[in-house]
């Protein structure tokens, strides 16, 4: 059975957190919340995070019993991670430059204030921040790595993502500004970069895995 060592916990972590894309996410966040007032931007801030969390964990520990019943072993879902990765990850790349405008960001349409705790959820956390490309990293983590010493650290994680995630929502606004459009863009194709380079590892063991024969 593998063990997740400093290493690998390393590379889950700086992984998951690229995903998620910090800023990508502050700038969704401030163009949705910021309708509204400080008050209750500090809330869907909280109640994002507390989603993620759930969401995370939830991928952690339930997830690979899922895949057992379906039948999925790990190198086949490592083969599919590492596809459902690189794609993601080239998106990042490649994806039209990001704006600051509400108008491009969200829907015109106003929301009434007392759907913030929906717009918090859905599509704040999901799939705004957590999409597949996260569920899938975890669940992989997590099939990879299934003693509970491993889980454990593969939670703690999740734990500090959804911790940075809270942060960032918090400070979205100031983020969004400071940084700017070419900011944004730089730091979304520096982090799909990363992405892509960890799907090809994933996507090379998944195979391996399924084809030993690749390995001679």
């Amino acid at each position: 059975m593998a063990e997740l060592h400093l290493r690998e916990a390393i590379l889950f972590a700086t992984t998951l957190i690229a995903i998620v894309n910090p800023i990508s996410s502050a700038v969704l966040f401030a163009s949705m919340a910021g309708r509204f007032g400080a008050p209750i931007e500090k809330r869907m801030a909280k109640q994002s995070a507390i989603a993620i969390l759930v969401v995370l964990l939830a991928c952690a520990w339930a997830g690979r019993f899922l895949l057992q019943i379906l039948g999925i072993n790990v190198p086949m879902l490592q083969s599919a991670g590492g596809l459902i990765l690189l794609l993601y990850g080239t998106k990042m790349v490649t994806v039209e430059e990001l704006k600051l405008t509400p108008e491009e960001q969200v829907s015109a349409e106003e929301v009434p204030e007392e759907h913030w705790k929906t717009l918090a959820v859905v599509p704040l956390a999901i799939p705004g921040t957590v999409g597949a490309g996260s569920i899938t990293t975890v669940v992989v983590a997590a099939t990879t790595y299934p003693n509970l010493r491993d889980l454990s650290i593969i939670s703690v994680v999740c734990a500090l993502t959804a911790f940075v995630m809270w942060v960032t929502f918090r400070s979205a606004g100031p983020i969004a500004r400071r940084l700017g459009p070419i900011g944004l863009n730089v730091v979304t194709r520096v982090m799909g970069i990363l992405v892509s380079a960890t799907a090809f590892g994933l996507l090379a063991r998944g195979l391996t895995g399924l084809m030993p024969g690749l390995a001679r």
